[in-house]
């Protein structure tokens, strides 16, 4: 069994109770198309126009190495993509901007943290108010809250230990 991803080459992590081991880097290569469609979806920051096409170009053509990168975008580099008219560049970079004044549990969602779903992001955001206050919160304050034990707990902990993760978010606290 590897200790590391073969993608980006970071620490593999493997939960007590699962029998696989998840690569937990936002920004490793092999999982960033997908991280990036759930993070646009609409349970996350509802990004209008950033489809499956979109979101594989963009990290193809190195516009994109994690999420937050979505909101350094300029209309001239669209520009160079399949398909994207003027029109289109500005919606989507309307779509963008309007994305960050969603609140800290879509976000959540969006990071695709394993085993944080919307409800879970909802009952973080609520309790402990900000990515500060998660980022630093135990185990044990974790697991006293309604609907997480230490699975969810243990998850979120490994993601945030990860220093590449840590440097998404404060990328993303940069773009505000």
């Amino acid at each position: 069994m590897p200790n590391e991803c073969p993608s980006c080459g970071a620490t593999l992590v493997r939960q007590k109770s699962a029998a696989a081991t998840y690569c937990v880097n936002a920004g490793c290569p092999a999982q960033l198309v997908r991280l990036l469609e759930h993070f646009v979806s609409k349970g996350a920051m509802d990004i209008e126009g950033l489809g499956t096409k979109l979101c594989a170009q963009l990290v193809e053509n190195g516009l994109i190495q994690d999420v937050a990168d979505l909101y350094n975008l300029e209309g001239q580099q669209l520009s160079r993509l399949d398909r994207m008219g003027d029109k289109k560049i500005s919606n989507l970079l309307t779509e963008i901007e309007n994305s960050k004044d969603k609140p800290l549990s879509r976000i959540l969602f969006g990071l695709g943290i394993r085993h944080i779903g919307s409800e879970v992001a909802e009952i973080l955001s609520a309790n402990f108010r900000s990515i500060n206050n998660i980022i630093h919160a135990s185990e044990e304050e974790l697991i006293k809250l309604p609907s997480i034990g230490p699975k969810i707990a243990n998850s979120l902990i490994a993601y945030v230990e990860t220093a590449s993760n840590l440097e998404l978010i404060e990328k993303l606290r940069l773009s505000e």
